[in-house]
């Protein structure tokens, strides 16, 4: 008889602490937050186009423009517990609206400079795919699928630039023939060093910069904007 309870004990036990395998064997893209009552979608432009969010038995991560890690994961069959977070040092987000978002996702839902934070999580069926809601302490929420949601990329004209790196002369081509495109020249640092517009021109004097690494933010007239990097030698 007492071998019969151990055994049933030791089952609902086991039952209680299981593990959902979908968790780790997919990755999952953010398609809300709601911290706060309020609902904010994700950003999606040639800097940020998703993001991502990865678990694993022991650590998660997930990128905006720099890494958050959760390391130390406790994990049942109905929350994660983070030990610690931890920011990886990695290119900062260039445009405001990214650096927003990111500074929500981080601080306001995961709230990554706290240790010991719990998390109650859900996975259900969502049209083709599933859906992972993540949800704090204090009843903020972060939804996620396992599929990008579809982005119409048919008016988005798609961008490159050259040479790269580059001494005198930026050349940019893009695979629809567009005029009126704003330019911004970043730093690094993010600060804003040049700012201009292109008609019926493809070139881009960037003789007066120092060496070193810059974006480029490219908006055409339908506000669609991509990000390129590039290096002024």
């Amino acid at each position: 008889m007492k071998t019969l309870l151990y055994f049933l004990i030791f089952n609902i036990s086991a039952i209680s602490f299981a593990q959902d395998p979908q968790l780790f064997e997919n990755t999952w893209y953010l398609q809300k937050l709601i911290v706060d009552g309020e609902e904010y979608v994700p950003p999606t432009n040639g800097e940020v186009e998703f993001i991502p969010l990865n678990i694993f038995q022991d650590v998660f991560d997930t990128v905006v423009c720099l890494n958050l890690s959760g390391y130390e994961l406790t994990i049942s069959n109905t929350e994660i517990n983070v030990f610690e977070f931890i920011i990886l040092l990695d290119e900062a987000c260039v445009l405001s609206e990214n650096n927003d978002y990111e500074n929500l996702y981080y601080n306001g839902f995961f709230e990554w400079q706290s240790m010991d934070k719990t998390f109650a999580y859900i996975i259900e069926n969502q049209g083709n795919g599933l859906s992972l809601i993540l949800t704090s302490a204090v009843g903020n929420k972060a939804f996620y699928g396992n599929q990008q949601l579809s982005i119409p990329v048919f008016s988005k004209p798609q961008f490159s630039i050259h040479p790269n790196p580059v001494k005198n002369e930026l050349f940019l081509s893009t695979t629809n023939p567009i005029d009126n495109l704003k330019i911004k020249i970043f730093n690094i640092e993010g600060e804003l060093l040049s700012n201009l517009k292109l008609e019926n021109q493809t070139a881009i004097d960037v003789s007066n910069l120092t060496s070193g690494m810059y974006f480029l933010n490219i908006e055409d007239e339908n506000g669609n904007t991509t990000i390129k990097k590039f290096l002024k030698e």
